[in-house]
């Protein structure tokens, strides 16, 4: 009885409209917290549904490689909604967030209370399509098996994925539509140094970018949403270029009538897997259901929509060590002052890059290091001549002498450390940094080493401990 009573007060608030990211937690479907969701996980949870006779689920078609696609209905209203998630297979944050909705409403079909029932079910119709690129998930790749993007294929329809995805707007007729993606989490909310934790965008319809009454809709929907937005992620709401694109299925579906809001989910601060942003996906869902079914949304005008700032699409790096100490050539003295700043492609997945020298001071750090006072060096060579087992104690040692990296055959050492290390590095070996090579290094305070940076990774040898700028975001 009260676990009952318990989720009754978690439904009610978040029906409300008055939940913090904390009351969704009732609501997280488990095992969907991670980089990479695939087909696979989410066939259980489809499973379940299917056996439920409050929604309705069918098989719209099947993927390049024969994975099913599934379309979920929710509701009996004139008012229809269409989302779609994970047309890009390697973005999978709103596909998580869609099952969080689900939960949610499982929920209220779970309690006896009326109250419980959100006004929008009476209203709309909602249609949902999680994971419209299962073969992209697979391969955690923004494309499909085909090496095609599916959201690029809404002129061409080459693609089963893009003919699905077509076929269902052209069959439900959908008056609004949620286009759910993850952007990368270098876009940062304009000038505000800080990550753009979710962006949305009304698609443009025709390449003058004109306001249409359904394009006009969906600012408004999103202008409803920004004083939430605002106060959840302060200085950490973007807008996306609305540049049109005919082959979009955004801006073609807007074109079509449909009033089309962009979701973009980006970086966040020590949340490798932007559960912060798979909540307030959550919370807008819900937010522009409620909004759809009662018409409120069309008491804001556009001006908070023209409020948020736009995306910068290279806001962020990963890590910046700002105001190293270079020397002069031939040793007399500093030479200069700089800022390096690294980055690791493929959303954290590649290999980490230096890719700026110099003023930093116009991009936001997901992790810094005030380096005033340390003088960059490039580190000796430890030749391996023979076997060498390594431990915490022994790296620290080294790297303390000078030794940033190790010269010979791999082979020779055992890496016993729990830290980094670097064998035969490229870049290395040189008086000052270069861009797009030199990741391992050291900075040196009054001649000792203070911060080892092994392969762009942080190493502070006080306490033999990493400081891992790439594992939280």
């Amino acid at each position: 009885m009260l676990k009952r009573v318990s989720l009754w007060l978690a439904l009610s608030t978040v029906l409300s409209g008055l939940a913090t990211a904390a009351d969704y937690s009732e609501f997280t479907v488990p095992g969907l917290a991670k980089g990479q969701i695939t087909h696979g996980d989410i066939a259980p949870l489809i499973h379940y549904y299917q056996q439920q006779d409050w929604l309705e689920v069918t098989e719209l078609g099947r993927s390049v490689e024969q994975r099913p696609i599934y379309l979920i209905k929710i509701g009996q209203g004139e008012r229809k909604v269409l989302a779609w998630s994970q047309m890009h297979g390697d973005e999978p944050t709103a596909t998580a967030a869609l099952f969080d909705l689900l939960a949610v409403l499982q929920a209220q079909q779970q309690t006896d209370s009326t109250q419980a029932s959100p006004a929008w079910l009476d209203n709309i119709s909602l249609y949902l399509i999680p994971m419209l690129n299962p073969d992209g998930a697979e391969r955690n790749s923004r494309f499909n098996a085909l090496g095609i993007d599916v959201n690029r294929d809404a002129l061409a329809l080459q693609t089963p994925e893009g003919q699905l995805l077509m076929q269902a707007a052209k069959q439900i007729k959908p008056h609004y539509g949620f286009n759910l993606h993850d952007q990368n989490r270098y876009h940062g909310a304009g000038d505000s140094k800080k990550p753009a934790t979710i962006s949305l965008l009304a698609p443009a319809y025709n390449e003058a970018r004109e306001i249409n009454p359904s394009r006009h809709a969906a600012m408004q929907l999103i202008s409803a949403v920004k004083p939430m937005l605002d106060k959840a992620l302060p200085q950490q709401l973007g807008r996306y270029d609305d540049e049109y694109s005919i082959r979009s299925f955004g801006d073609t579906f807007s074109a079509m009538g449909i009033s089309t809001v962009l979701v973009e989910s980006g970086g966040q601060y020590n949340d490798r897997f932007r559960q912060q942003a798979r909540q307030l996906n959550l919370q807008l869902y819900l937010s522009w259901l409620a909004m759809i079914s009662n018409g409120s949304y069309r008491d804001y005008d556009l001006s908070g929509y023209n409020s948020i700032p736009m995306n910068n699409s290279n806001g962020m790096k990963d890590l910046i060590i700002s105001d190293v100490t270079l020397q002069r050539a031939d040793g007399s003295g500093p030479l200069a002052k700089v800022d390096l700043a690294f980055t690791a492609g493929g959303n954290g997945r590649g290999p980490v890059v230096l890719n700026e020298i110099g003023d930093a001071s116009i991009y936001g750090g997901y992790h810094s290091l005030d380096a005033s006072g340390m003088v960059y060096s490039a580190g000796k060579a430890y030749p391996l001549t023979g076997p060498l087992n390594l431990s915490a104690e022994r790296y620290v040692q080294l790297l303390a002498e000078g030794y940033s990296h190790f010269s010979g055959e791999a082979r020779l050492l055992t890496n016993n450390s729990g830290l980094p290390v670097a064998i035969n590095p490229r870049g290395v070996n040189t008086l000052w940094p270069q861009r797009q090579l030199s990741t391992t290094f050291l900075l040196t305070l009054e001649g000792a080493v203070q911060w080892a940076v092994i392969n762009g990774r942080l190493i502070r040898l006080a306490d033999a401990s990493l400081v891992d700028a790439y594992s939280g975001n």
